[in-house]
């Protein structure tokens, strides 16, 4: 059996396949931050335990059959370890936006940073900035999520090449920790964690893992960032596929086989077997549509809301809306009496539409000859799905892209006669 994690922004996921990936049970935790002033945005050491630990429990993991462990996790949320690996403090989540200074200051240092990060500028959010900010001391080491996991459970500080990239600290032609970031932090190379492929094998568990009630002696897999898993789980690596998650947020995700240069806006890294990827990514999404169904008469749920928006014509009259989620805005342009709530709902879908081909046009990917497959929440649903086809002018194929199914795809691979 396959135990594959997925360490959420706001909950933790945990699910059980067996070799051939069929799910055989699953279970998921909240995960409580904790909001402070100077828009702090932490994590405790316990909650993060606690929701692991619930995960673990409502999947109702068997111990005694779990032969591989799999984990993958958003990208940018970590804290700070001693020697023994101790945490220093609570976790830094990636919305935390204290760093912009630090960000400002890290920008002017780094002017190459575009060449050698996953991003294509320093961000405030990004582990490098954070670590800028509060410069840490020589015998603490930084550790995100799945690293502070599998020291946990192993005694090894371990990360994929695939998360490393997305902290600012890794330099992809280098392939290695870029000494120029870490001086800029305060770091050096001794404080970092092992480096591995993305999908490979990064410590076993000890007895130190009895204590979440799983078994010693377990590999674990590092499966990288959740995208990358779900296009994993999509099997994007075997054909030219581009990949349209309508999820709380919208990303177009494709996987190649080199390298891609750095594009503002896009994100680029490694992908499982030696090949890499390219994405874009919007923070609007399904979170426009669950705050719209709030304030919209007759609105107040999926089923009301898209049953609404069918109603309205194309154009919705001529009202547009446009959010701006950076500033906490959103506003209807050129709203008359005569609009309905069905115009309201209608042209909210036709925003988040026109959002995901700007993401496409951001990769600079053309869709000829390229099969283009949606995954997430928003394709269960056929009129936003029909509207994104619509803009793109293109044919959608509804596909699985769990991460939780990716990572524990990644796992088989290292299961005696590979992947299904």
């Amino acid at each position: 059996m396959i135990l594959a994690i997925d360490l959420g922004s706001t909950s933790f996921k945990a699910a059980v396949f067996d070799r051939r990936l069929r799910q055989l049970a699953s279970g998921s935790a909240r995960l409580s931050h904790r909001f402070g002033r100077g828009r702090c945005v932490e994590i405790e050491v316990a909650s993060v335990q606690a929701a692991l630990r619930g995960a673990l429990a409502a999947a109702k993991v068997s111990t005694q059959d779990i032969q591989l462990i799999a984990l993958t996790s958003q990208a940018q949320t970590f804290t700070l370890v001693d020697a023994m690996g101790r945490a220093l403090c609570p976790f830094i989540s990636w919305q935390d936006t204290r760093a912009a200074e630090a960000c400002a200051v890290l920008q002017r240092r780094l002017a190459d940073f575009s060449e050698h990060s996953s991003f294509g500028e320093v961000l405030s959010g990004l582990q490098i900035s954070h670590l800028g900010r509060i410069r840490p001391g020589r015998s603490s080491m930084p550790l995100k999520l799945p690293t502070y996991i599998t020291r946990l459970w192993s005694g090894e500080s371990v990360i994929d090449e695939n998360l490393a990239a997305m902290s600012g600290l890794y330099s992809l032609p280098l392939q290695g920790w870029w000494p120029d970031a870490l001086r800029a932090c305060g770091l050096n190379v001794r404080q970092m964690p092992r480096l591995i492929p993305v999908g490979e094998i990064a410590a076993q568990t000890t007895s130190a893992a009895t204590r979440f009630g799983l078994p010693a002696g377990v590999p674990i897999v590092l499966a990288g960032n959740d995208q990358t898993a779900g296009g994993y789980a999509a099997r994007l690596e075997t054909g030219k596929a581009l990949l349209i998650t309508l999820g709380t947020a919208q990303a177009v995700y494709a996987c190649c086989a080199r390298m891609p240069r750095p594009r503002p806006g896009t994100i680029r890294g490694p992908y499982p077997g030696g090949r890499f990827y390219r994405m874009a990514a919007d923070s609007c999404g399904g979170n426009i549509v669950n705050w719209a169904q709030t304030i919209i008469a007759g609105c107040g749920d999926d089923a009301h809301f898209f049953r609404e928006a069918a109603r309205a014509p194309q154009g919705c009259h001529g009202l547009a809306f446009d959010a701006a989620l950076d500033t906490g805005n959103g506003q209807w342009q050129s709203l008359a009496l005569y609009h309905t709530p069905a115009d309201l709902a209608r042209s909210v879908l036709e925003s988040l539409s026109q959002r995901t081909a700007d993401l496409v046009r951001c990769l600079g990917l053309t869709l000829q000859d390229r099969n283009v497959l949606v995954a997430g929440g928003g394709s269960a649903q056929p009129l936003w799905r029909q509207m994104v086809a619509d803009v793109l002018v293109a044919k959608l194929d509804v596909t699985e892209a769990r991460p939780l199914l990716g990572a524990a795809r990644m796992a088989a691979r290292h299961l005696p006669g590979g992947t299904p």
